[in-house]
């Protein structure tokens, strides 16, 4: 199965759809459905090459363009917020940049590399002028605008690093943009741009409310090598917290209380038999040796009455392991004896212990006046791996795994939640909010970042930027290899607001 998800990824090219400057608009819609990717090209197409698994695009000059210097726009319609955020595979292109026409303002606005390659933007109409500079991003490989309210935001930033806002635009009123990609070509120009993990999203509404909202989600796999990104699945619904099972086949997920299966090879779906019915949330666990499932279920409709349950990897008769309530299952010991979760005794967050089996008194492995939460084993079964904020933001920390001698792992000015060892006990996979995020909190509908550090402690790298947050990364999501991550990122795809 590994080997058919690397398969997947090289040729990802050869499953993709190539417009030509006939395409109409009609045909990417038709092609992209209701996630379009872009809704046409102005000026020189060229041949732009479509990944359906939005993760590479390749965009050069057609034969009958290679002899002339031209410019193309490939774009999509917009009124309101949007995001677009893409990556250059390589940092070498500079004749290539983000664009918006302002039909109504009769210009636009457009990325440029100044003298010492640091991104500028430029608004171009009966004059052309840089507008003022917020920060510099010398070579940057990744690019994001975003409109909030009537401003334009542009921001970039060099792979692993974080964003940072290059330059800011007050529309004078809300009105229809083009928004999307241009590249230049050159007389002779054979080169071909290269963009990966191209993603747009439509954010959460003004009076959007959690937990009865939901925007569209889309499962995705990481490369934590190359850095990209496949979109194996996308749906107006919202589904979150995918789990891998062990033979990396099969991918498990939780939508609208129901815990679901996603057979990777065929992308065939089918529900898992929990033996409850829409009462399951996204703490859900597959063992270490990949044969039992643990699910949180709500009993009795009551609210925050969550239990946690084990039952077998195909479905089965669930078997109840806690009877103090909330628990929320985060983790199991990698030689099975032992669950860890998050339960609030007396309004407060701690980290318990208990046998997998069912018997016995639990143990609380924190105690302190802070939220400790997203417990997770090594695969040495030597420590525990948690979130927690009892050091003012949240930050991750490790512990023995009989709760003594915490240890702080992150210390920079992100709220960190749920850190997930890699098989090989070498990185931790973790999801960061951004400072202004209530620490004790981790909301839907977010940017976010999934970050990647060594075990051992040092810098974290950004592997994922992303609009997502609760539902994200809740639980353990590595291939059995090592080599991907599953995740679920968001954006409004059709779905209806209530």
């Amino acid at each position: 199965m590994v080997r058919f998800l690397r398969v997947l990824f090289q040729c990802g090219v050869l499953l993709s759809f190539v417009f030509s400057l006939q395409a109409s608009a009609s045909s990417f819609e038709t092609q992209q459905n209701n996630t379009a990717i872009f809704d046409g090209i102005k000026g020189d197409a060229g041949e732009l090459s479509i990944d359906p698994n939005q993760t590479l695009h390749l965009w050069k000059a057609g034969d009958s363009e290679s002899t002339r210097t031209g410019n193309g726009f490939a774009y999509r319609k917009f009124y309101g917020e949007f995001i677009l955020t893409v990556q250059l595979k390589s940092q070498a292109f500079c004749n290539f940049g983000l664009q918006i026409e302002l039909p109504d303002e009769g210009g636009s606005l457009k990325t440029k590399f100044d003298s010492h390659s640091n991104l500028a933007v430029e608004l171009q109409d009966s004059k052309k002028t840089l507008l003022q500079r917020e920060g510099f991003v010398k070579n940057p490989d990744v690019f994001q605008v975003e409109q909030v309210d009537k401003e334009i935001i542009f921001s970039a930033a060099n792979y692993g690093k974080p964003l940072k806002v290059i330059a800011r635009y007050n529309l004078t009123k809300l009105q229809n943009l083009h928004v999307g990609i241009y590249r230049d070509f050159s007389l002779h120009d054979k080169s071909t741009l290269e963009l990966k993990n191209l993603r747009w999203v439509i954010p959460a509404w003004k009076n959007f409310i959690p937990y009865y909202h939901f925007l569209g989600s889309r499962l995705e796999i990481l490369d934590v090598v190359t850095g990209e990104r496949k979109v194996i699945y996308e749906t107006a619904a919202g589904i979150e917290a995918p789990n891998w099972t062990a033979d990396g086949d099969t991918i498990i997920y939780n939508s609208s209380g129901r815990v679901y299966k996603l057979y990777l090879p065929t992308k065939k779906i089918s529900l898992f038999n929990t033996g409850f019915e829409a009462k399951n949330n996204n703490d859900h666990i597959v063992s270490f040796k990949g044969k039992i499932l643990g699910i949180t279920h709500m009993d009795k409709d009551i609210i925050d009455n969550w239990s946690v349950y084990k039952l077998p990897i195909n479905g089965g008769e669930p078997q109840r392991l806690t009877f103090v309530t909330p628990s929320y299952l985060h983790s199991w010991s990698p030689d099975g004896r032992y669950i860890l979760y998050t339960s609030r005794r007396n309004g407060q967050f701690e980290i318990y212990r208990a046998n997998s089996d069912g018997t016995g008194d639990e143990l609380q492995l924190t105690n302190n006046n802070s939220m400790d939460d997203g417990s997770e084993y090594t695969p040495d079964g030597k420590h525990i791996y948690f979130n927690s904020s009892r050091s003012g933001a949240m930050r991750l920390w490790r512990m023995d795994a009989d709760g003594k001698n915490p240890k702080q792992v992150t210390f920079d000015n992100y709220n960190d939640w749920f850190p997930h060892i890699s098989p090989d006990g070498k990185r931790i996979l973790f999801l960061s909010y951004m400072p202004d995020i209530d620490p004790v909190l981790h909301p839907y509908y977010k940017q976010v970042y999934l970050r990647m550090m060594p075990i051992d402690g040092g810098e974290a790298k950004i592997v994922a930027y992303l609009y997502g947050g609760q539902g994200t990364i809740n639980v353990p999501s590595w291939s059995s290899d090592g080599r991907y991550v599953a995740f679920v990122s968001n954006s409004q795809l059709g779905a209806e607001k209530h």
